[in-house]
């Protein structure tokens, strides 16, 4: 599964699956049953969650070393010809 950084992560299956869960809980049942094709969603849903999660914590180790070299200011000087010649 390939997606630019900046496209929307489907959240609805997560967001289904939290409902569902939340009604469980106030039904006081123990368990939980999704037919495969939730199951699917909900895998590619966490997927792409997971995907940016890695690409952001990644942006944000290297921002310093980013923010440093950009600090960095490269002066080359060329002092001529010394030469006594006149």
């Amino acid at each position: 599964m390939t997606q630019s950084n900046n496209s929307k992560i489907q959240t609805r299956p997560i967001e289904d699956l939290i409902g569902r869960i939340r009604t469980l809980r106030q039904k006081g049942e123990r368990q939980i049953v999704i037919p495969a094709k939730e199951a699917d969603q909900l895998a590619d849903s966490l997927t792409q969650v997971m995907t940016r999660m890695v690409t952001i914590q990644e942006e944000i180790i290297e921002a310093p070393k980013t923010a440093k070299e950009a600090q960095t200011i490269n002066i080359e000087m060329d002092g001529g010809n010394f030469s006594d010649k006149k």
